[in-house]
């Protein structure tokens, strides 16, 4: 609730404003407390106790009030993404035993959060983790090194002709989605807590903002990469092959969407206007590159399986696109000598 509240001059140079008492009961503040005053990127002020008790939250999905068992899993994990420490699934009436499974199968999924209690009538799952030990940097950089990895096992499926990397890649992609998770509780802990937010890299609402579409990003790309290997051992199983000359250049595009994907996510960690640059250039690389083997492919009149398989790198490189855009914005936001921004 907005309130107007008129400034005092206290002394010769000092100006106070008092709190709402309200404010100050439910923080338990006395006269003489200390508070941290902080101010944000939008010139509003922030006051944070300097001692603080955490708040304990708690959601309780109740399933007798849906229609299914579809919808259990997504509540589950947006309860965990919106930071709840304890998330509870109840029935009335008593959980099948097919519930429960999916409940514990989907609380197992989440990083940092365990099951404590598990009933015929309800599931209880708390979270353990320490918000401030994961700064987003680092689980994004992480991020990045898995999805790396998947992108190279297919590489190697390629070049080898064999199948047997391929099956890491589902097991690197279920890490994706707990890391995806993750970071999307991170930013969200981090909007409603604000006082950890410096804590973990987040220097404001619209750094987060970038941050979690970037993330989402990585976890398509992982997902992606994906049904790319998917699609190859399908192909595989049907006995289709790719023609050396074929393979040789989906081979070579393949290495320059790595190292496209690779670079991109460098500029956004270490925003430079160089690495930026560097990052355009290699998607946009490898999207003529991915043009040009298509047309060579349509006019031998060879398309279904390599030009499936072109296609899901020229999908990579147009998703490392968006977090260039990203990447560029975050570098426009500090003065720099290729961009002199002001705040007024």
């Amino acid at each position: 609730m907005d309130e107007t509240r008129r400034l005092q001059k206290v002394g010769y140079s000092t100006l106070s404003v008092s709190i709402p008492s309200d404010f100050a009961k439910d923080l338990g503040l006395r006269a003489g407390d200390n508070m941290l005053v902080r101010e944000e990127a939008d010139g509003t002020l922030r006051l944070i106790p300097a001692v603080s008790a955490k708040r304990v939250s708690r959601a309780t999905i109740k399933t007798d009030q849906l229609d299914g068992e579809e919808l259990i899993p997504k509540l589950i994990i947006g309860c965990y993404a919106l930071g709840y420490d304890t998330i509870e699934v109840v029935g009335k009436d008593g959980l099948d035993e097919s519930t429960v499974d999916l409940v514990v199968k989907t609380m197992r999924r989440l990083r940092g959060l365990e099951v404590v209690e598990s009933q015929p009538n309800k599931v209880v799952a708390q979270s353990f983790i320490d918000p401030t030990k994961f700064p987003v940097d680092s689980l994004i950089k992480r991020l990045q090194i898995l999805v790396s990895r998947s992108l190279g096992n297919v590489i190697e499926a390629l070049e080898k002709g064999t199948t047997g990397r391929l099956n890491e890649v589902r097991r690197v992609q279920d890490e994706v989605d707990e890391l995806y998770w993750l970071i999307v509780r991170q930013l969200l802990v981090a909007l409603n807590r604000r006082e950890i937010a410096g804590e973990i890299g987040i220097e404001s609402p619209l750094h987060a903002s970038g941050d979690r579409v970037t993330a989402k990003t990585l976890e398509q790309i992982g997902s992606v990469i994906m049904d790319l290997a998917e699609e190859i051992v399908r192909q595989k199983g049907k006995g289709a092959r790719l023609e050396e000359r074929v393979l040789v250049s989906i081979e070579k595009l393949a290495r320059k969407t790595q190292e496209s994907f690779n670079t991109t996510v460098e500029s956004l960690l270490t925003p430079d206007i160089k690495l930026i640059e560097r990052s355009m250039g290699l998607v946009n690389g490898t999207l003529e590159m991915e043009s040009e083997i298509t047309h060579e492919l349509l006019k031998s009149g060879e398309y279904a399986y390599p030009r499936i398989i072109v296609s899901y790198f020229g999908m990579l490189a147009r998703y490392c696109n968006i977090i260039i855009e990203i990447a560029s914005h975050r570098f426009l936001r500090k003065s720099s000598r290729v961009a002199a921004v002001q705040h007024q």
